[in-house]
Formats: structure tokens, sequence, C-alpha cells
């Protein structure tokens, strides 16, 4: 495989770091993933312009000083995922301090750019098993408050977070967790945003404590325009526990059903009746055919 490294293409091989470099040894690196969807026009990118966007206020949160603009950093992902023919994967790329450091805050300002391309079928891993229904479980780990590391930004450091909570509801049986906040009500998953049907009403998080998902974005426009009733709201864990039907988002899984929570079954059917409209319609963004949602897709030619 091949990477992109500081506008360089190299070998996957040799894209390596000092284990006391301050990303590493600090988890102060920032990160995106983009979905690489095979369209009838060829393979694609999904929501690339606005995981750039994240990735750039990510770094605004972070003080670190990108050494790319935005159309830079376009070209360069496009040309990743070109170089290594990838028809339906994803990319990965990240902005990291890459010298060795000591000290809490990194002396030198110098900045690395790595880019990442990966095709699924190339690694023997099956699309169809990132989104088959979950089992979820509550975790007993709180999302972090906003008030001591930003939620909205996706630093490494971060995801500690996630791989407690998952950790922890494995060992009690469950595939996926489900963080709530600090004050009680229910946040996100490990590495996805949260949905749940309640008499046709979808309820979401606000985004007052977690990422702002890009696949979650294009879900509630989605949504909104098949007339259907979003509301970004406080929801405590009572007021799921008897839902009809729900869903994580994210950027590879896309919509991923929840067939139980805590042990509970939800609904009648996994995944229930919306949700297996939103997949399909989903699948028609995917698939380059749904108008006015080409915006989303950047072709890799």
């Amino acid at each position: 495989m091949k990477a992109w490294l500081d506008g360089k293409i190299v070998d996957e091989q040799d894209t390596h770091v000092s284990l006391l470099a301050h990303s590493f040894s600090r988890g102060s690196a920032i990160f995106e993933v983009v979905d690489i969807v095979s369209t009838q026009q060829g393979p694609a990118l999904f929501g690339l312009s606005e995981h750039i966007d994240r990735f750039f206020n990510t770094a605004k949160f972070t003080y670190l000083d990108v050494p790319l603009n935005k159309e830079q950093l376009i070209q360069a992902v496009v040309e990743t995922a070109k170089v290594n023919s990838v028809q339906s994967g994803a990319a990965k790329f990240f902005a990291y301090f890459p010298d060795i450091e000591l000290k809490v805050v990194p002396a030198t300002p110098n900045v690395s750019v790595a880019i990442f391309a990966v095709d699924f079928e190339e690694f023997g891993m099956d699309r169809a098993a990132f989104s088959a229904p979950m089992t979820v479980g509550i975790s007993k780990h709180r999302k972090n408050h906003p008030e001591s590391v930003p939620p909205h930004a996706k630093i490494t450091g971060n995801y500690v977070n996630s791989y407690l909570s998952v950790m922890e509801v494995k060992k009690r049986g469950y595939q996926e967790a489900l963080l709530l906040d600090t004050m009680g009500f229910v946040a996100e998953g490990p590495s996805s945003n949260a949905f749940f049907i309640k008499n046709h009403k979808i309820l979401t998080p606000h985004l007052r404590a977690v990422l702002p998902g890009i696949t979650r974005s294009a879900v509630i426009q989605v949504l909104r325009e098949m007339n259907y009733v979003v509301e970004e709201t406080d929801i405590r864990p009572d007021d799921i526990i008897d839902c009809d039907e729900a869903f994580f988002t994210s950027s590879v899984a896309g919509v991923h059903p929840v067939r139980s929570l805590e042990g509970r079954k939800i609904g009648e059917n996994c995944p229930g009746p919306i949700t297996t409209v939103l997949i399909n319609k989903m699948k028609e963004i995917m698939d380059g055919n749904l108008t006015g949602f080409q915006k989303w897709l950047t072709p890799i030619r």
C-alpha cells in the first residue's frame, strides 16, 4: 500500500515516528476517516469537503498548524486513493507532531501530514458486515465533559474514552457501546452518532457533547427531506429503552441498526421500517443516483 507523506507518495511501511514523538506519547495527533464508495460513475469519496472542514476546525482546537490549505489536502487525498486503486474502502489522514518531545507542549512547531487509502476487499473486509444489526450496552464510562477536552475535535487522545467504553460493554456481552455525558444524557457511540425512533419521531442528542458527524448531517438532511421529524434534544436512557427503532451513523458503517439496548429487544424487526427506508435512500446517494446529493461525492479520477 502507498501513502502520502508530506507531499510525497511513499510505501506505507516508511510512514513511522519515534515512540517518543509528541503525538504518539501525548495523543495530540488529529485525524479524519472518509468513506470511499463505489458509484455508477466510479469510486468517490463521500463528504470529503465536510471532513476536511472539520479537520481544520480540529486543528484550531488543538493549536496545530496544518501545512496545507483545503484544496491541497483534497487533491492529496484523491491522489492517495487513486494511486492505491481503491474502489470501495476508506481514506484516513493525520496531522501530527513527528519530533521527539519530552514536555507536554512541543518545543518545535513542525507538523507532518500523512494520508492512507485502503480497499476493503484487499484486506478481506466485508463492507456489509460493518452495518449489520448490533447489540448495544450503555457504558459506565462517561463522555468527556465539553469544557475539559473539546468533543467536536477528532484528536487521537479523545479515543481512549471510546476504547474503554467498548472494552467494558464487550465484557458484558454487547457488541457496541453507548456513552452518556456527564449530566446523564445520551451522548454518542464510541465512533458514531446515535438516533432513536419513537412514535415516528426521530431523536438525536444535541451537539453539545458529541462529535458533529458528517454522516449524521447527511442523514438528518435526508430524513427531513422525506418529511420525517428529526429533533435534536436531551435524551435520558429511560426515554429510549422502549423506542421503536434505533441506529448509529458513522463514516464507514453508514447507517448501523441497533438490535437491542442493554439486552432489551428494539422493535419487531431490525432494521425497522424507517431505518430500512433510510438505508435504501443512503444507498441511492452512495450510488450517485439521488438528485441534489451529488455534492456529497468527490470522484476519484
